[in-house]
């Protein structure tokens, strides 16, 4: 099926057609435009939304039981207090604050997590619903919501996946863990010894990832399968723009609050 379909077309091959949500998540990775293109009629979202869900928590349960957290939030501080951010006196401030919210952690992570996911789902559905008003593109917000949760569930399952192995074969004081996957030109470029680059250029160059250019370009053709006359070539230009003004901002908060 082509990804350029018309909005609300129904497959080429009907019975072809994903239609359960195991034969959508696999559609998601072999066929996609056909995949997408089937949710314009049948969005079908909370399921994809409870496996995102299940998965954020399971995996956030399983990496923070490995993670040394006291070694991490020190080396943090460390950091703060190296680039004069903060002082000896406000680090102790906040080593007694996390040794107040240690207990809880356990509960505290996979929760935020999971909210993390859901809200992350509607916020990019609503961002790409934006942005289609802005161009006069015509779709609808759910069978949005559905392309969002399908493609984060698809991308974030590769590389939890990837994270876990790395778990096992990797010791974990050699972890690098602002950047564990390490799929981006950062941690790339940190591996063949560049040093001196600003926190905002760290930043920027950790968009350029693997799996983030993955998942905007499976946005961008799902936008382009549930939307009416939207091309995925056009598609693929409005994604990128936005995927380098998110990268943009995230170079940016990484310069003001990053270490």
């Amino acid at each position: 099926m082509n990804p350029e379909m018309s909005y609300g077309a129904k497959p080429a091959s009907a019975e072809a057609a994903p239609r359960n949500f195991f034969s959508r998540l696999i559609g998601v990775y072999f066929s996609p435009g056909e995949t997408f293109a089937e949710m314009a009629q049948a969005p079908r979202a909370l399921g994809p939304i409870i496996a995102l869900t299940l998965l954020f928590v399971i995996s956030s349960v399983f990496v923070t039981s490995r993670m040394p957290m006291d070694r991490i939030n020190e080396d943090r501080l460390q950091q703060q207090i190296a680039s004069g951010r903060i002082n000896e006196a406000q680090a102790e401030q906040q080593r007694e604050g996390m040794r107040k919210i240690a207990p809880f952690m356990k509960f505290i992570i996979p929760i935020s997590t999971a909210i993390w996911a859901i809200v992350s789902v509607f916020a990019f559905a609503g961002l790409a619903k934006l942005v289609s008003m802005m161009m006069g593109i015509e779709n609808k917000y759910m069978p949005l919501v559905s392309v969002t949760t399908y493609t984060m569930l698809a991308v974030y399952i590769v590389s939890t996946v990837i994270f876990v192995i790395l778990l096992f074969i990797k010791p974990i004081d050699e972890f690098d863990w602002s950047n564990p996957v390490g799929s981006n030109l950062a941690a790339l470029l940190a591996a063949f010894g560049v040093e001196g680059l600003s926190r905002f250029v760290k930043g920027l160059l950790s968009y350029v990832d693997v799996f983030y250019i993955w998942k905007v370009a499976l946005i961008a053709i799902g936008c382009a399968a549930v939307s009416h006359k939207l091309k995925a070539s056009s598609a693929m230009v409005y994604a990128g723009v936005v995927a380098c003004v998110i990268a943009l901002i995230g170079g940016a908060w990484a310069a003001m609050f990053g270490v």
